[in-house]
């Protein structure tokens, strides 16, 4: 069995006082409408170099470790990166270890303002989602986020080039099996 087959909008704003609210979120200003739903996962057994090689295949920053579908860990390629340089044992240790072990997720129904304010409080460049039962559902990303944002800015007129620029992703992940 190869790796591969393991691997498991619009916002109303409002000026308050001294900075600036997000009214009450709709439907489309959540989660669910802008998370990537397609995520590569691996397992506590995996060692750091397959989560490696898995980022620089699928072009992704980062894989989510999940045992039974549950989310137990994440590594980053900014984790790999900060301890590589110590050793270079750390890619042949297990992800059991080299994982974080604590991960803040959001829902599908968190409203998008709220994990900006996640990731920038933390310095963190995506999140995963969890559905019910804690199960990996998705992933939040900068650029998702980002997205969201340009098409927020031009609404109600989107230009064309910026219309296919927010449907499109770069080749990634499915796209590439």
């Amino acid at each position: 069995m190869s790796h591969d087959d393991k691997y498991h909008l619009y916002a109303d704003y409002s000026i308050e006082g001294k900075g600036i609210r997000m009214a009450k979120a709709h439907e489309q200003d959540t989660i669910k409408s802008v998370m990537s739903r397609k995520v590569f996962t691996l397992t506590p057994s995996h060692r750091t170099i397959d989560a490696l090689n898995l980022m620089i295949k699928y072009d992704i920053g980062s894989v989510p470790v999940v045992q039974k579908g549950k989310l137990v860990g994440i590594i980053t390629e900014r984790d790999i990166v900060r301890e590589v340089t110590g050793s270079f044992d750390y890619l042949n240790r297990t992800l059991s270890t080299t994982a974080k072990k604590k991960v803040i997720t959001v829902r599908p129904e968190t409203e998008i303002w709220e994990a900006f304010t996640i990731m920038l409080k933390n310095n963190f460049r995506r999140l995963p989602v969890l559905g019910r039962g804690g199960k990996l559902v998705g992933i939040i990303t900068d650029r998702d986020l980002f997205k969201w944002v340009v098409q927020v800015a031009y609404e109600p007129s989107i230009p064309d080039e910026i219309k296919e620029l927010i449907r499109t992703r770069p080749l990634r992940m499915q796209e590439k099996i």
